[in-house]
């Protein structure tokens, strides 16, 4: 039986790369079960077993894609964090360096940022998206708060002003670095502008709005 539920999940996390092989050459709107199945070298029947469908495989793989950051930054990590503003900064350079070195990240991010195309047939899954972007920004708020808290952050600090002016800093970033990734070194880069945007914010140097 153990060996049965092994070899399961082994087919399960074939068909997930599979999946993420085929979206990211064709994009999730043109991609089909069909293809997903015969990228992984199985049967349609096999895929069903484990997905019931292109938006259950999907979900599956933003299941396993963001919980490594979002596991970072959960209430839990969070709450436990003599400093969170430090916390925040780690978790925040772990996240750029699994994009430039691990290789499934990066194809899951381009899919993402360049695949996902937000159509009237595709709307499950950009609704799916957007609900996992906002439990992000959720937890970045909830830093910016305990951070704070910690007098890590100006007392004035418009928060909700502030975790925009870093979400854009580092999404900008990201969209350059997919779409051309030979035009500069990820790592050093994007520790250059956490670091910049992060000392800002941490300054009180963040122009507030009118």
């Amino acid at each position: 039986m153990r060996k049965t539920k092994e070899e399961a999940q082994k087919t399960r996390q074939h068909l997930l790369n599979a999946a993420l092989e085929v979206f990211w050459r064709k994009g999730v709107t043109q991609a089909s079960l069909h293809e997903i199945a015969v990228e992984a070298g199985v049967t349609r029947g096999a895929l069903y077993w484990h997905f019931k469908n292109k938006e259950d495989l999907f979900e599956a793989l933003f299941e396993q894609k963001f919980h490594v950051f979002l596991n970072k930054i959960n209430d839990e990590n969070l709450e436990q964090a003599s400093d969170v503003w430090q916390h925040l900064r780690q978790s925040l350079y772990d996240l750029f360096d699994l994009l430039q070195n691990d290789e499934q990240q990066r194809k899951f991010c381009s899919v993402m940022n360049l695949k996902c195309e937000r159509t009237p047939n595709n709307q499950t899954i950009t609704d799916l998206a957007t609900r996992y972007h906002k439990s992000i920004r959720f937890q970045i708020m909830r830093a910016f708060e305990l951070s704070q808290a910690q007098q890590k952050l100006p007392a004035h600090t418009n928060l909700q002003l502030a975790s925009w002016y870093l979400e854009s800093n580092l999404a900008g970033l990201i969209l350059m670095w997919i779409s051309d990734p030979e035009r500069f070194d990820l790592t050093p880069t994007a520790r250059c502008i956490i670091d910049t945007s992060m000392n800002t914010l941490e300054q009180g140097l963040l122009v507030q709005a009118a």
